[in-house]
């Protein structure tokens, strides 16, 4: 999970985003009017994960208008397009809605995180690869998890993030990550909740 700031202008956007990449991607060039997914990946802080860039620039270009997100857009190469396609996010209006997504979906959503205080509230076990098998491993070991709560309805969206990243700000903002899923108990039978896993965030007023 990474704080990030909004791309203020396209010039500005433009700017950061055709920069050359990585010295090993020696096909990649900087302000040559091309970004190119490598590039995004530097910016973003990932190297491979493909839908994490893409959920890195919708939040970053969030700010922006459609005018100016449509001319970054068409600086992008041909396998960005088809990555920012594919792995286009969803921008979630209400939080009962992430109950419709897929588990994979990538979300945008709008709200206040408040933290799940106390041990065995929120229980239960992710699924991690072990060498070649899965295994359970109890989310409370990963995640610090959080509930985005719709004071209207009380309905809630859980929201968690690596331990490693530290405490989430208890405070508006907006947050683009991957619905996944746990399961309740280990047995096979057991029924499951989703989760928003966060990647990226921005503050707002």
């Amino acid at each position: 999970m990474e704080q990030i700031s909004l791309f203020k202008s396209a010039s500005q956007a433009i700017d950061s985003l055709d920069n050359g990449a990585e010295y090993y991607n020696i096909f990649t060039k900087a302000d040559d009017d091309l970004i190119s997914q490598s590039e995004v990946s530097k910016v973003a802080g990932v190297r491979l994960p493909k839908q994490k860039a893409v959920l890195f620039l919708k939040l970053a270009m969030s700010g922006l208008t459609e005018r100016e997100q449509q001319e970054i857009e068409g600086r992008f190469d041909d396998r960005l397009s088809e990555n920012f396609t594919k792995y286009n996010p969803e921008f979630v209006e209400s939080v009962q809605a992430v109950e419709a997504l897929n588990p994979g979906t990538g979300v945008i959503i709008t709200g206040t995180p408040r933290k799940i205080e106390g041990e065995g509230v929120v229980s239960g076990y992710i699924s991690i690869p072990v060498i070649d098998v899965f295994t359970l491993i109890p989310i409370s070991e990963t995640y610090i998890v959080y509930e985005i709560k719709d004071e209207a309805t009380g309905n809630r969206v859980l929201v968690a993030h690596d331990k490693d990243a530290g405490l989430l700000p208890e405070t508006k903002m907006k947050i683009a990550g991957v619905v996944k899923q746990f399961q309740l108990a280990q047995e096979d039978d057991s029924e499951f909740e989703k989760f928003i896993e966060v990647d990226y965030f921005v503050e707002t007023l």
